[in-house]
């Protein structure tokens, strides 16, 4: 059996793309400047703060909302990237589903939104309609 590359995950050259997108909304923006101090999950304002203390940056109130698309474009672009990656590739789940792993006990297959992915009943949640999304390879087997 062939080997599957890794998944992919947000890297340099997919944060500068969106950064582009991001810039070109922005008067005078670099996109490279934004994509430098852009760290995954960080939100408008946080972004601001860094582009203004390292960067120089005067930034307004508006420019803090278009920052704050940066985060959910570059998870958009992973998930895209995720889902082109299953439709070549085809990873299958290497675990049945009633399986323990370390975080509890696998109940399921993520459809859709997260693609090649459990779904895992955590140890000691109380609620029964809750449940984990854990990547097939960051499943480990207890």
């Amino acid at each position: 059996m062939p080997q599957i590359p890794p998944r992919p995950t947000a890297d340099k050259a997919m944060v500068l793309s969106v950064a582009k997108i991001i810039a070109a909304k922005l008067d005078g923006a670099d996109a490279e400047t934004i994509a430098q101090h852009y760290s995954r999950h960080m939100d408008g304002f946080d972004l601001c703060i860094k582009l203004s203390k390292y960067a120089g940056w005067v930034v307004t109130r508006d420019d803090m909302d278009i920052l704050d698309e940066l985060d959910y474009l570059v998870d958009q672009a992973e998930r895209d990237a995720v889902r082109e990656w299953v439709g070549k590739f085809d990873p299958q789940p290497m675990l049945p589903i009633g399986t323990r792993i370390k975080e509890g006990v696998i109940t399921g297959l993520s459809d859709g939104y997260y693609p090649a992915c459990y779904l895992v009943k955590v140890d000691g949640e109380t609620n029964d309609n809750s449940r984990r999304i854990i990547k097939f390879e960051a499943a480990v087997p207890t």
